[in-house]
């Protein structure tokens, strides 16, 4: 059957940046579709093929298009992509799930998490390392650039939504599991919790670069630029940090193992993740994607801490611009 995929928000900075030209790449008929599309949609797109809907759109946007589509083509052979941020806490991201539900089953949603699509991270997985095997593990995702201009954006989400909840999360799933299965992974999630007293910053550092109020203009701005967390999962300790305008750029995942050694990986920039995350998709493996299961479990880990900093508690710590990691933390 033919396949057409089709972009919601063509327009905007994810697809002119990843989606089209990783299209290119691909033998698949593309059509794009902006909102003024919306009433035309059984015109712009044909009958009788696969449907695939990439929804490149602001995610308060997404309830609408998934009712859409269903209105417009029931059902059968229809996959929907999702991007980032599915909900911005435990409650909305239920809600989300549950919405997508009444129209489309669990299997024709793929939620995009496009790390797990990179070689450098599946890379984790040759060592075949046991969780049994392992003694703690950290994993640092540091950015010398700060937000670049997406005020609005960053505002509303932050370094904990930004990151930890999405990719640090998903990635510490992998290691724990061993596997890029998603039934795996989410059992590693449901064994994963911060525990400790997150007012007394045992094991929660936030902080904020200066010079990010002005930039935002919001001088009593809470808005956390940088965030380390503690977690356990089976008695493991697991570190995961994130941070802007810091000393320099790189992601990587350190082992130490019980023997004494420690196994290290840089995950790197890949141009053709995207094009590995479209092929996965049309190809429906759905382990290259997140499950509902996995962004509630990542939520739920979360939770206190949302909760905490919602009603004002810890503090959040000043840092200069291009700082290290360690100066931060102390």
């Amino acid at each position: 059957m033919e396949t057409k995929y089709i972009i919601f928000g063509a327009s905007g900075d994810l697809s002119k940046r990843y989606l089209l030209p990783a299209l290119e790449k691909i033998n698949v008929d593309v059509i794009k579709v902006s909102r003024k599309d919306y009433a035309d949609l059984k015109n712009l797109i044909p009958a009788g093929s696969e449907k695939i809907f990439h929804l490149a759109i602001p995610p308060q946007s997404v309830p609408e298009a998934v009712e859409l589509i269903s209105k417009n083509f029931g059902k059968d052979n229809i996959k929907i992509l999702l991007e980032k941020p599915f909900g911005k806490d435990l409650k909305s991201a239920q809600l989300l799930v549950e919405h997508i539900d009444k129209y489309f089953s669990e299997d024709q949603i793929y939620r995009v998490d496009h790390y797990l699509a990179k070689k450098s991270f599946q890379n984790v997985l040759q060592g075949n390392l046991d969780a049994k095997n392992i003694k703690s593990i950290k994993i640092i995702a540091s950015e010398k650039i700060g937000i670049e201009g997406r005020v609005n954006f960053y505002e509303q989400v932050g370094a904990l939504k930004d990151f930890v909840q999405s990719h640090l999360l998903e990635m510490a799933s992998v290691v724990i599991s061993g596997s890029l299965d998603q039934k795996k992974r989410h059992l590693a999630l449901k064994n994963m919790a911060v525990v400790c007293d997150i007012t007394k910053n045992e094991c929660v550092k936030r902080a904020q670069y200066e010079g990010y109020r002005e930039e935002v203009q919001n001088m009593n701005s809470m808005t956390e630029t940088f965030v380390s967390v503690n977690l356990i999962s089976d008695n493991i300790p697991i570190s995961l940090t994130t941070g802007k305008a810091l000393k320099e750029k790189l992601t990587r995942i350190e082992i130490d193992v019980k023997s004494g050694s420690q196994k290290v990986f840089n995950i790197e920039h890949e141009t053709d993740a995207y094009e590995r995350v479209i092929r996965a998709a049309i190809k429906g493996e759905c382990d290259l994607f997140i499950s509902s299961g996995e962004v509630l479990e990542s939520w739920r880990i979360l939770e206190d801490i949302q909760n905490s900093w919602k009603n004002h508690d810890g503090e959040i710590a000043i840092y200069k611009k291009g700082s290290s990691i360690e100066d931060i933390l102390g």
